[in-house]
């Protein structure tokens, strides 16, 4: 994955997306927990993600669980029909003063990349089907689980941006099994290190559009992360876009607002200020994830006007 330095395609941007799951996110895990929090905490935390956005004019892609609209499906799932029927929520989003997207997170949130093409296909066509019957627009992905793949069964649905996997290194440790991934995920939200920016990159019939960080929730180990830290990173992501011109992704779901809401909602409120700030002297532009569509350069237009931020120092010239 290329992070990104040297001269600019473009103005930077910023890009907001957010996963809109309630407990079709854990629907194979479910504890009574989670149906609790789902009724009890994602409504008002929407509410207050909307209320800020619209404070600040930022949109942002919502990608939804089409489920959310489908209320035979959320009659046949255990506890109180509103963990899983969530029609009021995407009102709000509809009409709110900042013009979001409505973005698909899958129809009921089954591992699309794990899944038979098949059924991946059979999924996605179920949440264009409830799209256009809510007249919402149907062009770009979040994966369920951030796992990617099953990129034909998704083009043939007429998607056409999704959000990759977030680059960094990381990915090194996410190969050497579980728990190197979960210890190296947690470092990288306790360090100041900067997040990437990110190039659209067209993938066959598709755009790939990275993430570059997700806000984690303040839950477990992940307490112990400093807000100051945070707000660090938030910065440093969004300045690496305006220098470099490229897509500072922040991503996170409302449930990790769950834990320490207040906290979090000031972190988030102060990064919003701040970019709407950037924005307002030209410095930066707010994007949704489907305006990529017709506006991402190929391929070889990103590897000609980037560097990779690891690049290999030039060679020394041989003592005499």
């Amino acid at each position: 994955m290329i992070a990104l330095r040297g001269k600019n395609l473009a103005k930077g941007k910023l890009t907001i997306s957010i996963d809109l799951e309630l407990a079709w996110g854990v629907w194979d895990q479910l504890t009574p927990e989670d149906l609790s929090m789902a009724e009890s905490a994602e409504r008002p935390i929407c509410a207050a993600l909307l209320a800020l956005f619209d404070r600040h004019g930022i949109p942002a892609t919502w990608a939804m669980v089409a489920a959310l609209l489908d209320e035979p499906s959320a009659k046949a799932r255990p506890g109180s029909v509103g963990c899983w029927y969530a029609p009021d929520i995407v009102e709000q989003i509809v009409h709110a003063q900042a013009a979001h997207e409505i973005g698909s997170h899958g129809g009921r949130h089954i591992d699309l990349a794990a899944a038979e093409a098949r059924e991946a296909e059979s999924d996605l066509l179920f949440a264009k089907y409830i799209h256009d019957v809510h007249a919402l627009p149907f062009q770009s992905l979040v994966f369920p689980r951030n796992r990617v793949g099953n990129f034909d069964a998704v083009a043939r649905t007429g998607l056409r941006v999704y959000r990759g996997r977030d680059p960094g290194w990381t990915n090194v440790a996410h190969r050497a099994g579980r728990w190197a991934a979960k210890a190296a995920n947690l470092a990288d939200k306790a360090l100041p290190i900067p997040p990437p920016a990110v190039a659209p990159q067209t993938h066959g019939d598709l755009i790939n559009l990275p993430g570059s960080m997700l806000l984690i929730g303040r839950n477990g180990a992940r307490r112990f992360v400093l807000p100051a830290v945070t707000r660090a990173k938030l910065a440093m992501g969004l300045n690496r876009a305006i220098r470099t011109g490229g897509v500072f992704h922040l991503w996170f779901h409302p449930s990790n607002f769950y834990y320490r809401r207040q906290e979090q909602f000031d972190t988030l409120g102060w990064f919003l200020e701040l970019a709407a700030e950037q924005a307002s002297r030209g410095l930066i532009e707010i994007a949704t994830m489907g305006s990529y569509e017709t506006s991402s350069p190929s391929m070889a237009e990103v590897e000609q006007s980037l560097e990779p931020v690891f690049a290999p120092a030039p060679p020394t010239a041989p003592a005499a």
